[in-house]
């Protein structure tokens, strides 16, 4: 009976996992991909509500024929962006309302103006507007943070989504942070009128692009430290495979890997059984 269900499919329980895995095959498809060849799906993934600009904020280095981001920064941006005093404020346009959702978690999307990289919040139907960069380890992310609020103390914050420092949006400490001494943003004002448009209170554009466009903060290679070079170095050095180099054997009185390769290759070495290779 066993035979008959297993190697004759008696039950037909093979023709049915067979036909499963035609469905799943067929009707595979790489949801990047579509996204790719969709323009409409590929605006969801702009970089800035406001324009079509692209920016890289870390600088690419090409490491075992490939490219990646550089490391983190060794320092921090220690600047004071809270305690910046403008020349002047005016208000500028930059989102429009409808890109905003009435989310219970809020909602947020990066903008810029001139070289400046700004994330604009709307929290319970009120608008925020922060610097993009956080300031620890200048990644410019803000407005992907996570918002949070204090009903009691009426705080409301957005925190970081890397390493969680957490920024007051909106007071008399707007754009301290709460769990970092070290760091602080710099804040504007921000409002949604009627003609369907969020304004920011923000200075003028040579102004604010020296104090915190992204060319000045860019992660450069120069700025960071590889943390596994010593590892290569070693790594490098030893030739190591897993546990044991490659000249080593992982048997007694084994040739290694690459002698063994070698007289392979050479039509030297024989299998276990003494039967060619």
């Amino acid at each position: 009976y066993l035979r008959e269900v297993i190697l004759e499919d008696k039950l037909g329980i093979c023709g049915d996992l067979e036909k499963q895995m035609e469905d799943l095959v067929g009707t595979f498809f790489c949801e990047w991909t579509e996204v790719i060849k969709n323009p409409e799906k590929r605006a969801l993934f702009a970089q800035f509500a406001n324009t079509k600009d692209a920016v890289e904020t870390v600088e690419a280095i090409h490491e075992r024929g490939q490219t990646r981001p550089t490391y983190w920064a060794k320092e921090s941006a220690h600047d004071d962006f809270r305690g910046t005093k403008w020349s002047a404020l005016a208000w500028q346009p930059l989102a429009k309302t409808a890109d905003f959702a009435d989310s219970a978690t809020g909602s947020s999307q990066a903008v810029k103006r001139g070289d400046t990289q700004l994330a604009i919040f709307k929290v319970k139907g009120d608008f925020y507007a922060t610097q993009q960069m956080c300031p620890h380890k200048r990644a410019f992310v803000l407005s992907d943070g996570l918002i949070g609020d204090d009903v009691a103390s009426g705080k409301t914050w957005v925190s970081c989504p890397m390493h969680k420092r957490n920024y007051e949006l909106a007071g008399a400490h707007a754009g301290k942070c709460g769990n970092d001494d070290a760091a602080n943003i710099a804040t504007f004002p921000a409002e949604a009128r009627d003609d369907g448009l969020v304004y920011v209170k923000l200075p003028p554009v040579d102004e604010l692009d020296a104090v915190l466009g992204t060319a000045k903060w860019v992660v450069r290679a120069s700025e960071s430290e590889d943390p596994y070079v010593q590892l290569d170095k070693k790594l490098t050095r030893l030739q190591l495979k897993g546990r044991k180099g490659l000249q080593a054997s992982h048997l007694p009185n084994g040739k290694g890997e690459r002698a063994a390769a070698n007289a392979i290759l050479a039509g030297g070495e024989r299998a276990a059984a003494g039967m060619d290779w």
